[in-house]
Parts: C-alpha cells; structure tokens; sequence
C-alpha cells in the first residue's frame, strides 16, 4: 500500500511539474457575467477598464480615488445595498443627502451613455473582485 501511494505521489508531481493540471497564479479570474471580469485582482476587461477611466474623470472628485467615498458615500458599500437601476437613477436624476448633493449627469452624454460601463468598473470594487490598486486594461 506504501508502494501506491508513493507511485501516486510522484506521478502526480510529475503531472503537476509539467503544468499539465496547473494553472498559473496570474490565470485566476473573476467574473460577473454581464458585468464584468477581473484577472489577477486588476486586470480589467475593455468595458469596466473604460468604466474606471469615467469614473476617475467624473465621479473620483467627490466618492475618491476608487471610489470608497469622500465627499460623497463610499459606492463601494452602495452597491451591496442598491439595485443597478437605483444606481442608474441617482447617477441621472442627482440625490440630495444629508451632508451634500450628487449633482443630475443626465445632460452629460458621456456619462449616460457609458453609465453601465461605470457600474461595471464599480461592482469590480464593491465585490472585491478588486482592491484599492489602479486597474490595467486585460489584453
């Protein structure tokens, strides 16, 4: 029974060594379906990558860098507690809270055309499919 086990061990080694069974670190992805995909923790695909760079020239201003709040909420907690046409209607329409006011997009064309491209980007962060890193565009 020794004897097997060692066999067992060392052929699996071996398969192992080769890469046949193994994927390499960097492989791993995460994905969302319609939302978004994410390999090693900051590898975005094209419609979230385009996501984060709206967001860093329109949103990043008031909810921060990767969007974990400042002026405005943390979106990151946002998005685990609203519905993505919630989202859609605040990023429209604007919101008044309690120590601000989100200002209404819906005349900024950019913004509302690529506003799923954005919600995107940030479900990637809301469900830690990525951190507080700058995300690259995936390949």
């Amino acid at each position: 029974m020794k004897l097997n086990k060692k066999i067992i061990i060392l052929a699996s080694a071996a398969t192992l060594s080769l890469g046949i069974f193994s994927l390499p670190s960097y492989a791993k992805t995460v994905t969302d379906g319609e939302n978004y995909t994410v390999t090693d923790g900051k590898y975005l695909d094209a419609k979230s990558y385009k996501g984060f760079k709206l967001f860093r020239n329109w949103c990043a201003r008031c909810h921060n860098r990767y969007g974990q709040g400042l002026v405005g909420p943390d979106l990151t907690q946002i998005l685990k507690q609203r519905t993505k046409e919630e989202v859609f209607k605040v990023i429209e329409t604007g919101k008044t809270g309690q120590i601000g006011s989100m200002p209404t997009w819906k005349k900024n064309k950019q913004v509302m055309k690529n506003r799923d491209k954005i919600y995107a980007y940030l479900k990637a962060r809301s469900d830690g499919a990525i951190g507080e890193v700058h995300p690259k565009k995936a390949k």
